[in-house]
């Protein structure tokens, strides 16, 4: 259980975090201290400018607002013309920022105004000294009294900075901000009583941790984009063959159809053939002629080929079908693609068939010739002597 959730927990950072990711901002500001105190002049000898350095994250609520924390260090120091102090402080903040400019509507860049507020603490110390002889003459707090070296300090803290993009992801920062003490008003350590403040001028950069995305386009995984272009040119490649399987599957259909029609004249010459049995006399061998009775019964008017009944001598002769009636093969001679020059149609008694004969020839090799010249239209062409 408890891995389970650790899981979860898990899993729901990384999700914040890869939402979040294009809303924090990083800022680095270098400062110089303004003191509003009674030593408030800058020409002690030894005088040190009021630096201060700070660091901050930010996270972007949305175009206008945004959540900071700061941490900030310095020093002051100052005089006048009897004593000098020096302190020194150390501040942690949180505080609000929202662009003035969006209170007059749209903004079409990136420039700010920002106005700023919130609250702080830290930890300061202060010194006052004799401008002549040097000498220490205060210390808030009081080591030797207290034990502490530093005091407690709090704060409301308030301000203006402008936002100057250098690019998508980065800008210059300039602003001041100002702070207004509780629990440790005298900065100076010179008068407990008075009510001593002070601010920052600034200048750094803000680092935005947006993706360089261009939020106007589309942008496609390259690796996504190749594995649906594979995906795609599968499928086309699948299309393709069955495509090709359909055209194999039609082709199968027409021949399956053509082979129906001839089952279907066989089976009309097989009852035809049942109609008018033949009665054999004796054994007849295929292809043998000397058993075969050559007979026409019928007229052979207005056609191009003969039906005789005297094919003369014994020859090899090229048959190409075989019908039940004389008309089916006359049907067949008409519409022959074979040269009709020769062809003649032969009554064979024995088996009650009709045959249509495409050449005679006296030798087997030329009856094979014509036989080839058949097949090319009648692949079930064959060879008979009689």
């Amino acid at each position: 259980m408890r891995k389970i959730t650790s899981l979860m927990l898990l899993s729901l950072m990384a999700s914040f975090t890869m939402q979040a990711q294009n809303k924090f901002s990083a800022n680095i500001e270098f400062g110089l201290g303004i003191p509003f105190v009674e030593l408030n002049q800058n020409n002690y000898a030894g005088y040190k400018p009021n630096f201060g350095i700070n660091a901050g994250l930010g996270y972007q609520f949305d175009q206008a607002s945004r959540l900071r924390g700061d941490i900030m260090a310095g020093q002051f120091n100052g005089n006048n013309a009897q004593f000098y102090f020096q302190s020194q402080s150390y501040e942690g903040s949180i505080s609000y920022e929202y662009n003035l400019l969006h209170l007059f509507g749209p903004i079409s860049n990136n420039f700010k105004l920002n106005g700023r507020v919130g609250i702080g603490a830290g930890i300061m110390n202060s010194y006052l000294y004799d401008i002549n002889t040097r000498q220490r003459l205060a210390e808030v707090p009081n080591a030797a009294v207290s034990g502490d070296a530093y005091s407690v300090q709090t704060f409301v803290l308030a301000g203006l900075n402008a936002g100057i993009p250098i690019n998508k992801k980065m800008d210059i920062n300039i602003g001041y901000a100002h702070r207004l003490l509780w629990f440790q008003p005298w900065v100076d350590a010179y008068d407990p009583n008075s009510f001593d403040t002070y601010g920052y001028v600034t200048a750094g950069i803000t680092f935005f941790l947006k993706s360089d995305r261009d939020p106007d386009k589309i942008e496609v995984d390259e690796k996504k984009y190749k594995a649906l272009q594979l995906k795609a040119d599968s499928s086309d490649a699948f299309a393709s063959k069955l495509n090709r399987s359909t055209e194999k599957v039609a082709r199968l259909e027409m021949s399956n159809q053509e082979k129906d029609m001839e089952v279907a004249m066989l089976r009309t010459e097989i009852d035809s053939l049942k109609a008018n049995p033949v009665v054999v006399e004796k054994e007849v061998k295929p292809g043998k002629g000397e058993n075969m009775v050559v007979r026409d019964n019928e007229s052979s008017e207005g056609s191009s080929a003969s039906s005789n009944t005297d094919l003369g001598d014994s020859r090899y002769r090229v048959i190409v079908v075989s019908s039940p009636t004389r008309a089916g093969a006359q049907r067949f001679i008409d519409r022959s693609r074979l040269e009709k020059d020769e062809m003649m149609i032969a009554y064979i008694e024995k088996l009650d068939t009709y045959r249509v004969i495409y050449k005679s020839s006296e030798s087997i090799e030329a009856a094979r010739k014509a036989r080839a010249e058949a097949r090319q239209y009648y692949k079930d062409a064959w060879i008979a002597k009689f």
